[in-house]
């Protein structure tokens, strides 16, 4: 017959109910009493594991300080504030750090300015007879250097005038070779002064004084000459058609070097008090920034605008501006200390509040600033450190990232 064992809980059971008396008693065992403390432990064991057989852990998950360890470290990775980025991201996303520290903006006004030739740099060729173009040597936009040949004019007057200067110059030799005691005064002034006549009106032509000079030759053909360029230059205008006939005074071809050149800033009589001659100038034209001196002012209103109109200039090297262009120029007013940003370094928090990405150990952390003033795409903001390393570039792409994602970039 085969032997029944006792489980523990039945053995624990049985101890207990058959020493219950001396347990009651005054006069106890206290041998007894240290037995059925051990047994009592044991009992609390196994009715603890009992409890479990018979439970289900799913409704007490809460209770148990496994479950909630669990969440809890869930939770803390799901919500690890900043976007984490790797290098190779960083530059593909086109992300840029810079750390900032104060400096100044300047806060400058606008005015409206055009852009002008420099008329100690410009020539406006024209003759003062008729003439007509016989050949021409440049075409329009072409640099020329000085003593670059032009046009080719030929007229009868051109003819007449040079014709008197040999007249004169032959007279003035004969007077002069006789010599003061020979000749009345009258007459050699007036030799001196029908050359000198002559010779101006040659000039006035556009000759120069070595073409004048070889007319005297006897191979030299009266009636033409070859117009040079008096400066280097950038041919802007060529009015002229070949073989047409060009009346006196008329403008054959417009020359002017574009190194330097002028413009006209068009300013309140308020802001007039801001400016004097020497000072610099930021004029913007298109995308490009130059730095122009003030070199005049009219210290007078225009009674149309009721501006003044104020003289600048600017180098231009590499022919990148040109006369009529309109352009913008900036006079100083003011200038504050601080963070300054671009463009670039701000995005709009959901809430529509501004903010700039800090950077830390591969982590950009969205941080909210205010933008206090902004001018030319720099905006003073306070709410950062100077010393912060702030994605001075890309900005926009974190923001968007952090709206997909809640604060975890995925590697795309």
């Amino acid at each position: 017959m085969k032997r029944k064992t006792l489980t523990p809980l039945m053995t624990a059971l049985l101890l207990a109910f058959t020493q219950a008396p001396a347990l009651a008693g005054d006069d106890h065992d206290h041998q007894a009493n240290t037995d059925l403390s051990l047994i009592t432990l044991d009992l609390d064991d196994h009715e603890h594991g009992v409890a479990e057989e018979g439970h289900d852990h799913s409704s007490e998950g809460p209770e148990h300080g496994h479950e909630s360890g669990d969440h809890g470290h869930d939770e803390g990775e799901e919500h690890e504030e900043g976007l984490r980025l790797s290098p190779a991201q960083s530059a593909l996303a086109g992300i840029e750090v810079a750390t900032v520290t104060e400096t100044s903006l300047d806060f400058r006004h606008p005015v409206p300015t055009q852009l002008l030739t420099n008329p100690n740099l410009t020539s406006a060729l024209s003759l003062p007879v008729d003439a007509r173009v016989i050949a021409r040597h440049v075409t329009p936009g072409q640099e020329v250097e000085p003593g670059a040949k032009l046009l080719t004019l030929a007229s009868s007057a051109i003819a007449d005038t040079q014709g008197r200067h040999l007249l004169a110059l032959a007279e003035w030799r004969r007077v002069k070779s006789l010599g003061k005691q020979a000749v009345s005064a009258s007459r050699y002034q007036q030799a001196r002064i029908d050359l000198e006549t002559s010779l101006q009106d040659l000039l006035a032509l556009g000759m120069t004084q070595s073409q004048i000079d070889s007319l005297d030759q006897q191979e030299s053909r009266l009636g033409q000459f070859t117009l040079l360029a008096p400066h280097a230059g950038t041919v802007q205008q060529d009015n002229s058609v070949m073989q047409q006939n060009q009346p006196a005074l008329s403008t054959l071809m417009v020359l002017a070097d574009e190194h330097i050149l002028w413009a006209n800033a068009q300013v309140s009589a308020s802001q007039a008090t801001l400016i004097r001659i020497g000072q610099k100038l930021t004029v913007r034209v298109g995308e490009d920034l130059v730095q122009a001196t003030v070199i005049g002012r009219d210290h007078q209103l225009d009674p149309r605008t009721r501006t003044e109109a104020v003289r600048l200039e600017l180098t231009n090297p590499d022919h990148r501006l040109h006369a009529g262009q309109f352009a913008t120029a900036y006079i100083s007013q003011s200038q504050r200390r601080g963070i300054v940003l671009p463009d670039s370094a701000l995005a709009r928090s959901p809430d529509g509040d501004w903010m700039v990405y800090l950077y830390d150990d591969g982590r950009y952390s969205a941080t909210e600033v205010q933008v206090l003033s902004s001018q030319e795409g720099m905006n003073l903001v306070s709410g950062i450190q100077p010393g912060s390393q702030v994605a001075v570039q890309g900005a926009f792409f974190l923001a968007s990232e952090q709206a997909k994602s809640g604060f975890e970039i995925h590697n795309h």
